[in-house]
């Protein structure tokens, strides 16, 4: 598939766009005299577009193609961005009443998450137009890798910007996506003509696709417990200070993000493993890391647990990519993508609720309901793989 590279361009500089906002966020939110909670509304807000909107983009790319579908929602994601960069600009000079700072960032936020939620469903979905059944694993985490490498990049060119004033990230932020869109106009194919087909819509709990939305919850559940709550369970079990745990939270996350892309790239590499194979083996990583976690004695302990569950996680995202791709027909492939999508907008909403509830009781909690989650994910495979041919 020669369109994988670009594909690849694209995801790394709108996931870098959309994590840069991440490095920036804390600091505009105190000097617009917002508090906490107005950062959490708006983090939440992007999760929930995803869930609504996922299946919407996916089908319409179904129905009007994939390319213009792309070049529609990063132009979108664009615009929005460059409307946040310069209200923050503004208002970082001449602060606004608290309600309309709060307003604003709502809005932009908002159309943010429901531009870029179009994006990782429609890339899926032509990965799967254009590549056959056996190959397909193998691009998925192709595009995977660049999902973390973006992950890294993003905070990295934030926070280094931020040194020149608060809107400039964002409008860093908001060039990104205009090269994702020349990317996407002058290397993605022209659109094929689309045949309309009668047919009843894919719904939403369709029952092939149970497995991959299983995965897809399982697996952005665990990654936002462990970005929730990975610098509370630093300061509780070491003890250490407020200083130290941030030196130490953000030294583990840069390794595990690391070692996400480096397993995605092996998983990439070997075309032959079929996805279910990955997914019950990812799963069997992912539930002995963060079962680990909870009799950890040491930092480096605590390093290794997360890379041993990080591995799976790396194993079972293009896994149930793929398996969503292979379950349905070729005019379903954007719906599909959306919904197995929108899952993942419900676990970035989910995380943080649960996550913090398990933790107020007891700080092992989080991270030993992932790990049994992954147990029940492993069994269901092994089911899955029992009963079905195509995997």
């Amino acid at each position: 598939m020669k369109e994988i590279k670009p594909l690849i361009g694209i995801t790394i500089l709108c996931v870098s766009s959309m994590m840069a906002f991440l490095a920036v966020v804390g600091p505009i939110i105190r000097k617009l005299n917002l508090q906490e909670w107005h950062a959490g509304v708006m983090v939440a807000l992007a999760g929930i577009a995803w869930i609504f909107l996922s299946r919407f983009w996916g089908k319409k790319s179904d129905i009007f193609g994939r390319k213009n579908i792309l070049l529609l929602s990063i132009f979108g994601f664009f615009i929005s961005y460059l409307l946040l960069a310069i209200f923050v600009n503004y208002a970082v000079i001449t602060p606004p009443l608290v309600i309309i700072s709060f307003i604003v960032l709502i809005i932009t936020r908002l159309l943010i998450g429901v531009f870029y939620s179009a994006i990782p469903p429609v890339c899926n979905a032509l990965i799967a137009d254009k590549v056959k059944s056996g190959k397909r694993t193998s691009y998925m985490a192709s595009l995977g890798a660049s999902n973390g490498l973006g992950m890294i990049l993003g905070p990295i060119i934030g926070g280094a910007l931020a040194t020149y004033g608060l809107a400039i990230p964002l409008y860093a932020a908001a060039i990104l996506p205009l090269f994702a869109v020349f990317i996407a106009l002058f290397f993605l194919e022209k659109d094929r003509k689309i045949e309309k087909i009668k047919d009843t819509p894919l719904h939403f709990l369709d029952k092939r696709l149970r497995l991959p939305m299983i995965a897809s919850f399982i697996t952005m559940f665990s990654i936002v417990t462990s970005q929730i709550c990975l610098g509370f369970f630093i300061l509780d079990r070491f003890q250490t200070n407020e200083i130290e745990t941030a030196k130490i939270t953000g030294y583990i996350l840069a390794i595990i993000r690391v070692v996400f892309i480096l397993t995605q790239i092996v998983v990439s590499k070997l075309k032959s493993v079929k996805p279910i194979n990955w997914l019950t083996l990812g799963a069997t990583f992912s539930a002995i890391g963060y079962l680990l976690i909870g009799i950890i004695t040491t930092k480096e302990e605590l390093t290794m647990a997360f890379c041993i569950g990080t591995i799976g996680l790396g194993m079972i995202m293009p896994a149930f990519l793929a398996i969503t791709a292979n379950s349905v027909e070729a005019h379903e492939q954007g719906i599909a993508a959306g919904t197995v999508s929108s899952a993942q907008g419900l676990g970035i909403i989910v995380g943080p609720l649960l996550s913090t509830i398990l933790y107020s009781i007891n700080p092992n909690f989080p991270f030993v309901f992932a790990g049994i989650t992954f147990i029940i994910l492993f069994a269901v495979s092994l089911l899955y793989k029992k009963t079905k041919v195509i995997c």
